[in-house]
């Protein structure tokens, strides 16, 4: 049986292939309306309510700096815990496209080079050549600075008292 830690879903953002551990993912869902904030980040979209809980969601290619499209119900929102400073969060990322589930071994995962990438490089835990194909593998932990996680918590709980 396959370690669950080597075990990543991969997903689309335009045209590359990226990866996420699947210990940090806690579901995937098809698009649904999204309160938007006021005065957040270019990244945070809003926040959503899943079965009573308040989500943030991040899209990953303002993130990123890819250019941003209209959501549809085409677009997909991943749930995923991020390690903040003192407890976890759990996040929606907004992605163009959900693919499978595969093993990446530790063979398979080479370091980043610090060069020539479009996202920065503290993102990823490295690159895996899958199939002929390069996926890039982030660090969900990393794609948050300690700041903006400490936002998120705040805008979560704002969120949450105005819902209620």
């Amino acid at each position: 049986m396959a370690d669950l830690s080597n075990k990543h879903l991969v997903f689309t953002i335009q045209d590359e292939d990226f990866g996420v551990p699947i210990s940090k993912v806690r579901e995937v869902i098809r698009y649904v309306n999204i309160t938007p904030l006021h005065e957040a980040s270019l990244f945070l979209k809003g926040v959503i309510n899943l079965r009573g809980r308040i989500i943030p969601i991040i899209d990953m290619r303002a993130k990123f700096g890819i250019p941003e499209i209209t959501y549809s119900d085409r677009t997909i929102f991943i749930i995923v815990d991020v390690m903040g400073t003192k407890d976890t969060t759990q996040i929606g990322i907004a992605v163009d496209a959900v693919h499978d589930v595969i093993d990446i071994s530790e063979g398979q995962l080479e370091k980043t080079p610090d060069i020539g990438l479009k996202l920065k490089t503290q993102y990823l835990y490295g690159i895996a050549k899958i199939n002929e194909k390069m996926l890039l593998v982030l660090n969900m932990d990393k794609i948050l600075t300690t700041d903006e996680v400490v936002g998120i918590s705040t805008i979560e709980t704002k969120a949450g008292s105005e819902i209620s």
